[in-house]
């Protein structure tokens, strides 16, 4: 262990390095730890509140109770770090400015070439048609009806299942060609002529032109749809619009194109399949942004590809930090351990990527960001290791609810229903417990229970024949007494805990 002298002598050089270098302290404390190895055995609080970490890399590091409040941490690594216990209340985490314009340049033009995509193919559909003999008008229906069909699964179904569709759809649209072009061609053998090779030619290259049409203008919507999503998480709901309007001009131009040249058919049917494109990828984008279910596969790739340019959690040992009011855009918390992670009033939540955690469920985000649980219902629910302290709970209902490894500190849960809740470690201290219904509660002598608040508790739930159902203390008249209620229960469990053993 260094002594005190030495610590002190350190703190004044950082001071001197700091005068005359006009180095940020951040890097000086680097300098100062990386030449003085022994410091660490000091377990200094590494202290970078207020300090602007743009871009900084903390991938892998040990940063237990680290102070990053208030700091800017746009753009930063924490992928794998330890980071229990830290604190970044009011941190500003996501995507760097710069990223974020690039981003939103890059899906406009993505959305600008995937209106052309979906213009294009309304177009070729139309050209098809245009030419009235048999076999276009077969091949041109056939792909208006599996092109319908790809939009409605995409609506209902959502973008993925429609995609799994066009793929079986194109796959057996070329096994039954190559079927039909071989009974053709045994057919015309010993024929001679070459006007019917030329004719089978000719079908192939309307089935092929079909099968591009649909594709692309499949392709087109998958597209813009994509595009709006990830320009909506950088940006919100207007660059959603403004994308799809970009793709809707762009289409546009060329629609107006094909009916020059391909006469008032090819033009009218490619303004309605571009225009069908436009307002179903629109509805799909808003679905996927506000993660619709159907939806979640566009959700998932958007957010991915925006999240990996911001602020990185992944992995990390988030257990015990505070994201209290921390503003939480383009932040990628996936794999990411979260045990009692305090997310209180911590802002733009939705808008990062918290696949594979708990704050998948969008009521659990909800109700851990407000913590306003008054007179609701979570019979049930797996609410394990979640920070509530300090959180409403009155006259709530958590019958068999899973808290074990919850914080439940300075909560208050007066009238709340803990009947077989599961409370394995799961920590009150200096909760309000005052006229809880408590029987067959699962505490254990893990339980903390120290400064908790009550001056009675109910075993069961009163009614309107027995409104005293084994009330603690018995008499109406009592109240438990300071510290009474904690020893009560500490007795209860231990004798609880020590005939279980036995059995």
């Amino acid at each position: 262990m260094l002594k005190l002298s030495s610590f002190l002598r350190v703190n004044q050089n950082i001071k001197t390095l700091d005068r005359y270098l006009k180095l940020p302290k951040t890097d000086i404390l680097h300098l100062v730890v990386k030449s003085t190895p022994n410091l660490l055995s000091l377990n200094v609080t590494q202290n970078y509140s207020r300090a602007k970490l743009r871009g900084k890399s903390f991938k892998g590091q040990d940063l237990t109770g680290a102070d990053f409040s208030y700091c800017d941490i746009r753009g930063t690594d924490f992928t794998g770090a330890i980071l229990r216990g830290a604190n970044f209340s009011h941190a500003r985490a996501g995507l760097k400015r710069r990223w974020a314009i690039a981003i939103l340049i890059s899906a406009l033009l993505l959305s600008a070439l995937s209106g052309l995509l979906s213009a294009i193919g309304g177009s070729l559909l139309g050209f098809i048609l245009v030419n009235g003999n048999r076999a276009n008008i077969y091949v041109g229906l056939i792909s208006l009806i599996v092109l319908l069909l790809f939009f409605l699964i995409s609506l209902h179904r959502g973008v993925a299942a429609a995609c799994g569709f066009l793929a079986v759809a194109v796959m057996g649209a070329g096994v039954a060609a190559v079927i039909w072009a071989g009974i053709v061609a045994v057919a015309w053998v010993g024929t001679g002529t070459e006007t019917r090779v030329m004719e089978l030619t000719a079908i192939a290259i309307v089935v092929v032109t079909g099968v591009v049409a649909v594709v692309v203008a499949a392709t087109g919507l998958v597209v813009i749809a994509g595009a709006a999503v990830v320009s909506g998480a950088v940006a919100g709901l207007f660059a959603i619009a403004a994308t799809v309007s970009v793709a809707g001009a762009v289409a546009g131009a060329v629609v107006v194109g094909a009916a020059k040249t391909g006469g008032v058919l090819a033009g009218a049917l490619a303004v309605t399949v571009g225009v069908l494109i436009i307002i179903l990828s629109a509805e799909i984008g808003c679905r996927a942004f506000y993660e619709d279910e159907k939806q979640s596969w566009v959700h998932n790739v958007a957010f991915h590809l925006v999240t990996k340019c911001g602020t990185s959690f992944q992995g990390s040992d988030l257990t015990d930090a505070d994201f209290t009011q921390a503003r939480l855009k383009n932040t990628n918390f996936k794999k990411s351990i979260l045990t009692r992670t305090c997310w209180f009033q911590a802002t733009k939540l939705n808008l990062a990527d918290v696949r594979t955690t708990y704050l998948e469920d969008e009521k659990i985000q909800q109700l851990l960001v407000t913590k306003d649980l008054q007179n609701k219902n979570f019979d049930g629910w797996n609410l394990q290791g979640m920070n509530l302290q300090g959180a409403n709970i009155k006259d709530a209902s958590l019958i068999a609810a899973k808290l074990n490894d919850s914080n439940l500190q300075d909560a208050d849960l007066s009238r709340t229903n803990l009947t077989r809740a599961q409370l394995d470690r799961t920590d009150f201290r200096g909760a309000i417990l005052t006229s809880a219904y408590i029987g067959d509660w699962g505490m254990t002598p893990e339980t903390k229970l120290d400064g908790v608040k009550c001056e009675y508790v109910f075993l069961y739930v009163p009614t309107k024949d027995n409104p005293n159902p084994c009330r603690l203390p018995a008499n109406w008249e009592e109240t438990f007494k300071d510290d009474e209620f904690i020893q009560f229960m500490s007795s209860t469990s231990s004798l609880r805990f020590s005939q279980n053993s036995k059995l």
